[in-house]
C-alpha cells in the first residue's frame, strides 16, 4: 500500500508483503512478514546527467549490486579458489585490461568483500583475497555457475 501523494520532493511509504510475494510464492519463513520502506522520490542526476537510484535496502538488489559491473563475477570466482596476486589474475582473465582488473579490485576492496595482503620477502608481493563478507556470495555464485551451466545445456540441445 502506498501512503501520500507522490510528489516531486516527497517521501512515499511503501507497505506490503516481503518481496512482493504472498501465499505459495512466499518463502514460509517470510510469507507473513510486512515490509515497510521510505524513499525520496527526487532522484539525483549524476555528473554525465544520468539519474542514480537510491542505495538499495532490498537484500536482494544488496547483493546483486555487489557482483554487479562486467567482469566482478569473475575476478570474484577466482578469488574463490584462493589468494591471488594481480599478475595471477591477469593470467586467469587474459582479455581483462589491467586498468579494469584495478578498477573491480578497488571497488570489491571498498565493498569490503576483498582485502590486499602484502606479503613480506623479495620481492614484496601483494595479494588478493575474499574477506568473510566475501566468502558469504560463494553459495550465490555457485547457484550461478549452476543455473547458467543448466541453461548452457538447454541451448546446446536446442
Amino acid at each position: 500500500m502506498v501512503a501520500g501523494v507522490v510528489g516531486q520532493s516527497e517521501t512515499v511509504r511503501v507497505t506490503g508483503e516481503l518481496g512482493g510475494h504472498t501465499g505459495s510464492q512466499a518463502d514460509p519463513r517470510a510469507g507473513n512478514q510486512t515490509v515497510s520502506v521510505a524513499w525520496s522520490t527526487q532522484l539525483v542526476p549524476d555528473a554525465r546527467g544520468a539519474t542514480r537510484r537510491p542505495e538499495p535496502t532490498c537484500p536482494v538488489e544488496v547483493a546483486l549490486a555487489a557482483i554487479s559491473g562486467r567482469w566482478t563475477t569473475l575476478v570474484l570466482r577466482e578469488l574463490m579458489h584462493g589468494p591471488r596476486s594481480f599478475g595471477e589474475l591477469r593470467l586467469a582473465l587474459p582479455t581483462l585490461s589491467a586498468k579494469v582488473l584495478s578498477e573491480r579490485l578497488a571497488g570489491l576492496e571498498r565493498q569490503t568483500l576483498v582485502e590486499r595482503h602484502r606479503r613480506r620477502g623479495f620481492p614484496a608481493r601483494t595479494v588478493y583475497r575474499l574477506t568473510g563478507a566475501g566468502e558469504r556470495l560463494r553459495p550465490l555464485l555457485v547457484e550461478l555457475y549452476r543455473t547458467g551451466d543448466a541453461l548452457l545445456r538447454d541451448r546446446a540441445r536446442r
